[in-house]
């Protein structure tokens, strides 16, 4: 048997020029590789950077939108509490004046008829401020605490307001 044998050539000219140039390539290339990657490392942190004012930017604007919504807010339920003080004032104060009305003109008829019907009167009473719809003194009396409850409260969130204004 005949053995193969495999011969290696060597190249005949070797140019140096021509590794040199390729030698320059790759280290171009390795220089333009490192460069991005720092530009890269850089523009990470400065993107980072931006996104974080804009996030702080946008806090703020929260902020500021938040509290002038309460404003709104707060304006809003301060009107509405003084309608309803005013409105309830007002329907107590005719309910007191009707409440009056109706006890002179019972009294009238009491005096004109004599002492001796206090029971009936007082019944006749009853079902007049029925009939009328007017309140009874117990009611009139929960109605006045209603409104005395009321009036602390309405102190008491003016007074935080202003404490909080101060």
């Amino acid at each position: 048997m005949k053995a193969d044998v495999m011969k290696l050539e060597a190249p005949a000219v070797i140019d140096a020029s021509e590794i040199q140039a390729q030698m320059g390539e790759q280290v171009q290339c390795g220089r333009d590789v490192g460069r991005k990657a720092v530009l890269a490392y850089v523009g990470f942190w400065g993107c980072a950077y931006d996104r974080a004012v804009e996030l702080a930017r946008r806090g703020e604007k929260l902020w500021v939108d938040a509290v002038a919504r309460g404003e709104r807010m707060e304006a809003a339920l301060n009107r509405r509490l003084e309608r309803f003080g005013r409105r309830t004032s007002k329907q107590v104060n005719e309910l007191q004046n009707q409440l009056g009305d109706n006890i002179e003109q019972v009294t009238r008829t009491v005096g004109a008829k004599g002492e001796g019907f206090e029971e009936q009167l007082e019944k006749q009473i009853e079902r007049v401020l029925v009939n009328l719809g007017i309140p009874t003194r117990d009611r009139l009396e929960r109605l006045n605490q209603e409104i005395d409850r009321l009036n602390a409260k309405l102190d008491e969130e003016l007074a935080r307001r202003e404490a909080v204004h101060a």
